[in-house]
């Protein structure tokens, strides 16, 4: 608002934008997400615009959505306040005898962060385990922490904790300048702000694999995702699946609760699909939404690996150097899909004297890996099987082929046939999320790969001496 001889002269809102934009140097382009309100609100910040002690100040306050005014504005996507990291750690009692955590233990991470237990006391059984939901003392990002940090539980020597995840959901309360960034990165990105996106966006800050599906319809849709009419879907992969305790799934309702004012929620779904189901607040609208959690499939792999050895090695050696072989393999499986730890029969085979079967020890995934609903096929399988790397671990063995190669998918649901994928079989590929995979020609679009080692068998057959 200019001053002429002394006093404020109105000045429209078009008006001072267009002499804004006129002086502005041709190297700035005003784009179209820019909000006019914005473009004003940082010329004030920087002093560009000279302005009355008392009077720019209101106008300020009414232009430019700072302060409060942002928080009117965007009633269905709130300011985010400090939050406290949580997360749980899992302790493991060394002795025989039961031992009882007090309520309100402080347990301190070894890098220093301490947290606290909740208001009810814990027991952990004698030669036991136990996962113990834990909160920051501080908050923010302080709380923060990577998985596999020792924790010392006060009082309680007796017992041994780590974080088998990480802390993530710490954060610093957001300012006036980092909440309107969000805001208009959010509505630039995915047009006006609704419940649904933010959701989305929130979620995979500690889910990644995290997916909406909106259902703008009236008529409930079925196939191939179930999503209530007006309504959606989120589909969330969590490392335990269907079996996720309320530590690991406690993020996902937190962030339903303040992005969507959650009510309530309840079993529904189908014997295929597990499903929760609720309702939401929306400006006053109460809408429905289905939550599923990822079900992990039972994955039965049986593969014989044809192998060209040295016949100057010792056949201690091949062996050896044939479990390295499937080691490699198996860790590679790993990073495409899930996995737990857990022991792998690795045989070696060549020829002349008896298969020698090893109990190999297989590293699952510490981290979330693969995907839901994922695609892949023999084929995807079977270039795992070798590659430079491997070929300079294992020099006494060369690989030659794959001569049997099966892949058992089986979604563990009762009346539902598991689907067999096999070199030359009838079924060679496999996507989770479009194929008509069960009697009712649904997808396991909630589905994701699961390995554990004890399904897998490995058998490396020496075909030639070299």
């Amino acid at each position: 608002m200019p001053l002429a001889d002394g006093v404020f002269t109105p000045l429209t809102l078009d008006t001072a934008l267009s002499e804004i934009i006129a002086d502005a140097p041709s190297s700035i382009v005003f784009a179209p997400g820019n909000p006019p309100e914005l473009i004003l609100a940082n010329m004030f910040a920087q002093a560009s615009v000279n302005i009355d002690e008392n009077n720019g100040e209101i106008m300020a306050l009414f232009m430019s959505p700072v302060g409060a005014m942002i928080d009117l504005m965007n009633p269905n996507n709130p300011r985010h306040p400090a939050i406290v990291a949580s997360g749980y750690i899992v302790a493991t009692n060394t002795t025989g005898s039961s031992v009882t955590i007090p309520a309100n233990t402080v347990c301190t991470a070894a890098t220093g962060q301490q947290y606290e237990t909740g208001a009810t006391p814990l027991i952990v059984l004698g030669s036991g385990t136990l996962d113990v939901p834990i909160t920051a003392l501080e908050a923010g990002l302080a709380g923060n922490i990577p998985s596999a940090q020792v924790f010392d539980i006060t009082g309680l020597s007796s017992l041994t904790a780590t974080n088998p995840l990480p802390f993530l959901s710490g954060a610093e309360a957001e300012s006036d300048a980092i909440y309107l960034n969000r805001l208009t990165g959010e509505k630039t990105e995915y047009g006006t702000q609704n419940g649904s996106i933010a959701v989305e966006t929130e979620i995979k800050k500690y889910y990644p694999d995290a997916k909406i599906y909106v259902n703008n319809t009236q008529a409930e849709l079925l196939v191939p995702i179930p999503v209530p009419g007006n309504g959606y879907n989120l589909i969330v992969k969590t490392p335990s699946g269907v079996l996720a305790g309320a530590a690991e799934i406690n993020q996902i309702f937190q962030t339903l609760s303040e992005r969507l004012e959650f009510v309530n929620s309840q079993n529904t779904g189908s014997a295929l699909h597990v499903v929760m189901s609720g309702s939401v607040l929306n400006s006053g609208v109460p809408l429905s939404y289905y939550f599923t959690a990822a079900q992990a499939v039972d994955t039965t792999i049986d593969i014989t690996i044809k192998i060209r050895a040295s016949e100057n090695a010792t056949t201690a050696e091949l062996i050896t150097q044939a479990n390295d072989f499937a080691v490699y393999f198996i860790n590679r499986l790993m990073s495409m899909f899930s996995g737990i730890n857990g022991n792998t029969d690795v045989v070696y085979d060549d020829g002349i004297n008896s298969p020698v079967t090893t109990s190999i020890a297989i590293s699952g995934t510490s981290a979330q890996s693969g995907t839901i609903a994922p695609q892949f096929g023999i084929g995807t399988i079977e270039a795992m099987v070798s590659d430079l790397d491997t070929m300079a671990n294992t020099p006494l063995i060369i690989f030659d082929n794959v001569s049997t190669l099966n892949i058992t998918v089986d979604p563990q649901v009762l009346g539902e046939s598991p689907i067999v994928l096999s070199i030359g079989g009838y079924t060679t590929f496999i996507d989770f999320k479009n194929d008509a995979l069960f009697s009712d020609n649904t997808s396991f679009f909630d589905r994701f790969m699961f390995i554990d080692p004890s399904n897998i068998s490995v058998t490396l057959e020496v075909s030639a001496w070299m």
